[in-house]
């Protein structure tokens, strides 16, 4: 009788260790899922372009601003900073102020594209869903 109780308390144990094993890698899998990941676009994504080119717009007080017909397709960083200006004598001659260059980026997250202003941690879901994982 005692054997009898003993095996069934040992497989009680190891069916709980498996259950115990499957919500932990359950877990661990939800985690993941949510993870934001730094993201490029497909080069015919002109919507998301004009998108982009909006919420950058709307981010800095609705100033237009020139943003490469390719952007986000070769980095996932997009930075806005004082362009130097070339003398007569071809010497860049940049400002004193050295402002630093605003950082926008591009990110995965799911299904989901997202535009994030890094020094201000603003954050926008894109319409589009045609940007992946780089």
């Amino acid at each position: 009788m005692l054997t009898k109780v003993s095996f069934v308390v040992k497989k009680l144990v190891h069916k709980q260790a498996i259950v115990l094993s499957l919500l932990l890698l359950l877990g661990a899998c939800s985690l993941h899922a949510g993870e934001q990941k730094s993201a490029l676009l497909l080069a015919d994504s002109k919507q998301a372009r004009a998108e982009i080119v909006a919420l950058v717009s709307q981010s800095l007080g609705g100033q237009n601003i020139a943003i490469a017909e390719d952007v986000f397709q070769h980095s996932s960083r997009l930075l806005l900073g004082n362009t130097a200006v070339t003398s007569p004598q071809g010497i860049k001659v940049y400002r004193s102020d050295k402002t630093p260059a605003l950082v926008f980026e591009l990110i995965k997250q799911n299904d989901n594209c997202l535009l994030r202003r890094t020094d201000t941690a603003q954050q926008w879901h894109l319409i589009t869903k045609r940007c992946f994982v780089r």
